[in-house]
This record gives C-alpha cells, sequence and structure tokens, in this order.
C-alpha cells in the first residue's frame, strides 16, 4: 500500500546528501506503482516543514523501542518495501 492510494497529491522528502537522485527516483517510484501523474514530489531542507519534524520524531521513537515505541503505537503501520 502507498501513499497515493490514499489520495496523496504531495510527496516532500527531506534534503540529504543523495539530492540529485532522490528527485528521480521519486518519479521512477511514482511510476512504478501507477501513481497518478498529478502526485507532486519535492526535495526541501530540513527544518523547512514542521511535518518533517513530526515525521523525524515518529521515527526516533520507533527505532528507540520501549515506552516511546509504545507512545507512538497507534501511529504507524509497518510495510515491507521491494
Amino acid at each position: 500500500m502507498h501513499s497515493t492510494k490514499f489520495g496523496a497529491r504531495r510527496i516532500l522528502v527531506e534534503s540529504c546528501a543523495q539530492d540529485e537522485q532522490d528527485p528521480a527516483a521519486l518519479t521512477g517510484a511514482l511510476a512504478r506503482v501507477g501513481a497518478p501523474t498529478t502526485v507532486r514530489a519535492r526535495v526541501d531542507r530540513p527544518h523547512a516543514h514542521e511535518l518533517l519534524w513530526a515525521a523525524d520524531l515518529i521515527a526516533y521513537a520507533y527505532t528507540a523501542g520501549g515506552q516511546l515505541r509504545r507512545a507512538i503505537d497507534s501511529l504507524v503501520s509497518a510495510a515491507r518495501v521491494r
């Protein structure tokens, strides 16, 4: 299951050392899953969007395990991506 199946129209990815590769990888991945051509992918600075911070906090809590993972358990669904 991918985000476009839930109606996502924009995918925001945090900027990193792979910035030149990310747009091509995102475009290819969207095409492979048959995402609508109206879905836009964007790479932006780490501190440009609050939702990127939220994703970082949830990822940290999930990997930390224990009480932190239990606190965010209802927010996370895990899926294997190939």
